[in-house]
């Protein structure tokens, strides 16, 4: 006998606080690596530029992987969590579809976010970012991997992304 197995979308409920710190990770659709070639990367940092500026929010530590990113983020009273995920990933699976000369989803439906509420939380999760690339084993050293803002805090390199630096 076979079984059929329906699955439904959960919504998250989502807790706003503006100009509060907020970790955030987006994973691609089917965890394909679409991260592994500079054009993608690039229409993805200028998306998060983009919308950046857009939405008024203030982007403290990124890390691009090959199939999900992680942020740290700071939204303002003008806009919410929702709405800058809605906005930046709409926008870049466009591009990035028409770019790849492909359709469909790119993102998976939901993304994780938690508000960071003490220092030690901030400098855990900034050094969980920056060491992501050693934890997924693409790099040996977080120095030498150019897809996040390990370079900005670490080596004062903002050649890649000015990203809106928080002591550490």
């Amino acid at each position: 006998m076979e079984r059929i197995f329906k699955t439904r979308r959960i919504e998250l409920k989502r807790f706003y606080l503006p100009n509060h710190l907020y970790f955030v990770t987006s994973v691609i659709e089917n965890r394909r690596k679409i991260f592994t070639n500079n054009v993608n990367i690039n229409v993805l940092l200028g998306s998060f530029d983009y919308y950046r500026k857009e939405q008024e929010f203030k982007i403290v530590a990124f890390c691009i992987l090959p199939d999900h990113f992680h942020w740290l983020i700071i939204p303002t009273e003008r806009t919410d969590i929702s709405q800058i995920m809605k906005s930046m990933r709409g926008f870049s699976a466009r591009k990035i579809n028409k770019e790849n000369n492909q359709c469909g989803r790119l993102w998976q439906h939901q993304f994780l976010d938690h508000v960071i509420w003490k220092d030690e939380d901030y400098k855990q999760h900034i050094h969980y970012i920056h060491k992501n690339p050693v934890k997924h084993e693409l790099v040996e050293d977080p120095e030498d991997y150019p897809w996040s803002s390990y370079r900005n805090y670490y080596l004062d390199d903002d050649s890649l992304f000015k990203i809106d630096k928080l002591p550490l």
